[in-house]
């Protein structure tokens, strides 16, 4: 039998319904994707599917309860492309990782970008906590360990205005002219009426310099 052969057999009831031996044992291709024997062969996987971008059809599609399921000693599930893996929903998470020991449930690491990029068009970007620890830890070897991007000035000449509504506890850093900036800490946020904040008074500047 031929590398880029595979072995077809039917089997009886209460087990797999198609069994496929080969170097590839089983290649779907969705229509009008042409055969490619080479991918075939250097995939060398138990199942392939190649999809159609000309259609937008899928390599492989999985319905159910559970879609698809993966399973490996080292990684259950490997995207590559230009987005690795996507997740999408309506009501409920679009990735969701779960660790059941002291692993991470997520994980994301970047060479030259950001580790996570964390984005909302009517929430709030990110939302972390824990039971028994504090909400998040932040740390840099050579940088800044957190950083507030300032409010601007909506005009030159004019002061940068505090937020009308906010949360008790929630830091707001404003800037007039980019250069310099002022801290503020929400202290009051009655339901109806303007948030109240307070300027949270700093010692005198110091000059950073190169570790």
């Amino acid at each position: 039998m031929a590398d880029t052969d595979a072995m077809a057999e039917t089997t009886s009831e209460g087990s797999s319904g198609l069994v496929g031996l080969g170097v590839t044992g089983v290649a779907g291709y969705a229509r009008p994707a042409p055969r490619d024997v080479t991918k075939e062969l250097e995939t060398r996987a138990g199942v392939l599917g190649v999809g159609e971008a000309s259609t937008h059809s899928p390599g492989v599609a999985g319905f159910g309860e559970t879609g698809v399921i993966g399973r490996g000693s080292t990684c259950g599930v490997l995207g590559r492309g230009e987005t690795g893996v996507r997740g999408e929903t309506l009501f409920s998470e679009g990735v969701h990782g779960v660790s059941k020991a002291t692993g991470a449930g997520v994980v994301g690491e970047s060479k030259d970008g950001p580790g996570v990029i964390a984005a909302s068009k009517s929430e709030v970007g990110l939302r972390a906590g824990s039971d028994t620890e504090v909400g998040g830890v932040f740390s840099s070897v050579k940088g800044a360990q957190i950083e507030l991007s300032p409010r601007l000035a909506d005009a030159p000449e004019t002061v940068a205005p505090l937020p009308e509504a906010g949360r008790l506890g929630q830091l707001a850093v404003l800037s007039d002219d980019a250069v310099t900036c002022r801290l503020y800490l929400c202290v009051d946020a009655q339901e109806g009426a303007p948030a109240r904040w307070a300027a949270v008074q700093l010692g005198d500047p110091v000059e950073g310099r190169s570790s």
